[in-house]
């Protein structure tokens, strides 16, 4: 690692996120009296985790958007500008100090054996959040980072440079966590795997890193030395972080937190998701007529009224300039880049549901959020960041075999992902009340065996008919997509390094597609080392063709 950085600790604990999805670090012990001899290593590593947990929320917000999982409403440059990653950033590099602020406490107690579990769990944080930055920025400081005294300025490495660093700092992870176990050394707090701490998690997660690493920059050999170690296969291996329903402070999942209060629904749900989930009616604008609705839908979206939207609920009814403007069955959504006005409809257009925020499942109860916020259907917020999952790796390992011939079979991984994400979907849900009514009977909602295979078959019917790569790849990528909901960093990959699933174009001219973001306006101003990019520049691994 770099060398220790000569300041302490800036902060203790993260503020659970609000409806923003990020998290500001709130001052709790003076910067000077922090020390390599007197902090507390299982203080430091919380507080490192925490900060990772924050950083993550503010890409998915807008990168969702970008994608279409949820809808976005204007253009582009709308929705990503020079403020965007303001959160993200700052955040990063702290967290990087507070990682050199840890390796100086295994240095310092190196003669009892130091820490090397904590160090191994930081080492592969650090190593995620600085492939998060390259995939966004692509070039940004690395070696000259967080040595202010040395480098007030810090020049950017290459994204190529860095991403190269951060492989190799997995392996020292790697290496740290195999340690850990061969002295028997000291636990740390684990925030993200609920059973409590195991080395084999967070190894499983560092070389999944290295498969998404490697398929991101096309290296056939990196993927295959990846998928054939200890990888995030089972959903039990699921890195995500877990919200609860305390609201003093606020720790209940954003998706929660903007959606069920009094206002009602915060986010406008995304048309061209619904089509692909097949919620609609039939009349629809559909690209998988004839498929069963997915399994997930009443998992995924929460309706608050069994109403169509009329009226002023509705301004896109009549224009030609629409896809789909509304979809049936209650399921209010927008088209992309929509720029009618905003209704008063947060009580009535279709919220969040049971996952991952932790809201309601929709068991046809339509009623406003608020009413049903805390009730035996809604986990009140105590919903889950799915970050990286066992179906993201199907899902991967099918792409990498698709598009550059790594190993594995396609249409084995297509099945595993698809039934990964059903089946973790599920068992989340099976937590809340699952029971409605229709007609005057009550009727259990919850996924059944019969509907996932159904939804399976049908997919792999799908696979097997298409012609040729292209188009089983583009099965592969929409499969991906539904299944990363509540990710927007993902889809986002996904769709820059494929071009696919096939998504709806804007409904406006909405400007060019953002193939990475900018950096935040504040670290322009403040480095003159560091030059602006437009949203149309490419990260180093980008490849593929223009976007919409």
């Amino acid at each position: 690692m770099k060398n220790l950085l000569k300041i302490t600790l800036l902060s203790a604990v993260i503020a659970f996120f609000t409806s923003c999805e990020t998290g500001e670090l709130e001052l709790l012990v003076s910067p000077n009296d922090v020390t390599v001899d007197n902090a507390d290593p299982n203080f430091v590593l919380n507080d490192i985790q925490l900060t990772f947990n924050g950083i993550v929320g503010g890409y998915s917000g807008s990168s969702r958007a970008i994608t279409r999982q949820i809808n976005q409403f204007e253009s582009y440059s709308n929705n990503v500008s020079n403020l965007t990653l303001n959160g993200p950033w700052a955040q990063s590099y702290q967290m990087f100090s507070n990682i050199d602020l840890l390796q100086g406490i295994n240095d310092a107690q190196g003669d009892d054996g130091g820490i090397p579990y904590h160090i191994g769990m930081a080492q592969v944080i650090e190593a995620y959040a600085y492939m998060l930055l390259v995939d966004y920025l692509d070039d940004v400081p690395f070696t000259e980072a967080v040595q202010p005294s040395e480098f007030p300025n810090p020049n950017p490495d290459s994204g190529a440079a860095v991403y190269a660093a951060q492989l190799e700092l997995l392996d020292e992870a790697i290496a740290n966590l195999n340690l850990g176990d061969a002295n028997n050394s000291r636990i740390p707090d684990d925030l993200y795997y609920s059973d409590g701490f195991e080395s084999s998690n967070w190894i499983a997660l560092a070389n999944t890193l290295k498969l998404r690493a490697n398929l991101n920059t096309g290296d056939v050999a990196g993927v295959n030395a990846a998928a054939s170690s200890n990888i995030i296969d089972e959903n039990d291996e699921d890195f995500q972080f877990g919200f609860s329903t305390a609201t003093n402070p606020n720790s209940v999942h954003p998706f929660f937190g903007g959606s069920y209060g009094a206002s009602g629904a915060g986010a406008r749900m995304s048309n061209q998701l619904f089509d692909f989930m097949n919620v609609g009616s039939p009349e629809g604008e559909f690209i998988e007529t004839g498929t069963p609705v997915d399994p997930r839908a009443r998992y995924y979206f929460y309706r608050q009224t069994g109403n169509d939207p009329t009226n002023s609920d509705i301004p896109c009814e009549g224009s030609n300039l629409y896809d789909y403007c509304y979809v049936g069955n209650a399921y209010w959504g927008r088209d992309h880049a929509d720029n009618e006005g905003l209704p008063n409809d947060g009580l009535k257009r279709t919220a969040y549901g049971v996952y991952p925020g932790g809201g309601a499942f929709d068991a046809n109860q339509f009623a406003p959020t608020p009413a049903v916020a805390s009730s035996s259907a809604s986990l009140s917020g105590a919903g889950i960041r799915p970050i990286y999952l066992a179906s993201f790796t199907q899902f991967s390992l099918a792409e990498g075999a698709l598009r550059i011939g790594s190993n594995g079979n396609p249409r084995s991984l297509l099945e595993a992902g698809i039934r990964s994400s059903l089946t973790k979907v599920r068992d989340f849900g099976n937590q809340v009340e699952t029971v409605g009514e229709v007609d005057g009977e009550d009727v259990d909602f919850a996924m059944t065996n019969t509907e996932i295979n159904n939804y399976v078959n049908s997919v792999l019917s799908e696979y097997d008919s298409a012609p040729n790569n292209d188009a089983r790849l583009a099965i592969v990528a929409r499969e991906y997509f539904i299944a990363a909901w509540g990710n927007g960093t993902e889809p986002y990959n996904l769709y820059r390094r494929t071009g696919l699933p096939d998504l709806q174009d804007p409904i406006i001219a909405a400007g060019e597609f953002p193939r990475s973001y900018q950096y935040p306006l504040t670290e322009v101003n403040g480095n003159p080392n560091i030059q602006q990019r437009a949203i149309t520049s490419k990260v180093f691994w980008d490849t593929t063709g223009n976007l919409d």
